[in-house]
């Protein structure tokens, strides 16, 4: 939030907040997928999103674009129940998510933005299988006593995006996000492998597709019209 605050200081000319909401298609990947979904097979967790954004111009096509955004990410991963019998899991993770400096090309309304992010990981969930019945546990976010296969806390990566604004305020955008911290960490120094090496973290990631609608409230100083004589 700060560096909304920031940029929109240091803006030449327009500086537009706004908010937006939109729909989530997550996943996700890396070379370790089957020690989380058996066979390695996972289909996208449909979720949602919700922020605030800050458009702060910098130059007469080049903007930057801060973003503050709760989250909904993960997978539906294939697990085994007690019996070796295979059902759908949805694996659930909730973020807060920051992009501080997405770069981004700006012409009349339409954007083109690239930049990083940082993630903060609020609560996490999986499903498992009692009987024929799915139960949601929790325990894999992690707690004190656990060694391995918990939930790494914090997330960063890289963001693509399109977005579109009308003149009225009203934006519509897609984008793609990739992370590049492991999901899961298995707690190195404490825990041993059977043949006496260390276990490293699983290199499973974050990844996903959304789509979103925002408002802009108005720019802070807008070109002023010639006058006519």
């Amino acid at each position: 939030m700060t560096s909304l605050v920031w940029f929109a200081s240091q803006a030449q000319g327009e500086t537009s907040l706004g908010i937006k909401v939109g729909f989530t298609s997550a996943n996700v990947s890396g070379p370790d997928l089957s020690q989380l979904s058996t066979g390695g097979g996972t289909s996208p967790l449909t979720g949602f999103h919700v922020g605030l954004y800050v458009n702060s111009k910098v130059g007469k096509y080049f903007w930057i674009k801060s973003e503050v955004l709760t989250i909904q990410k993960g997978s539906i991963v294939q697990l085994n129940d007690n019996s070796g019998q295979p059902y759908k899991s949805k694996f659930k993770s909730q973020y807060i998510d920051v992009y501080p400096i997405s770069a981004t090309f700006h012409y009349k309304g339409f954007q083109i933005l690239a930049g990083p992010y940082v993630g903060m990981l609020l609560n996490s969930s999986i499903q498992y299988d009692s009987s024929g019945k799915l139960y949601t546990n929790s325990s894999i976010f992690g707690y004190a006593a656990a060694l391995k296969s918990y939930r790494q806390k914090l997330d960063a990566g890289i963001v693509l995006g399109v977005e579109y604004e009308f003149k009225w305020g009203i934006s519509i955008g897609g984008r793609y996000t990739k992370g590049f911290v492991p999901l899961f960490e298995n707690a190195a120094t404490l825990v041993t492998n059977p043949t006496g090496g260390p276990l490293p973290s699983q290199k499973i990631y974050n990844e996903n597709i959304s789509i979103s609608l925002g408002y802009s409230f108005g720019r802070h100083q807008q070109e002023k019209k010639p006058e006519k004589k």
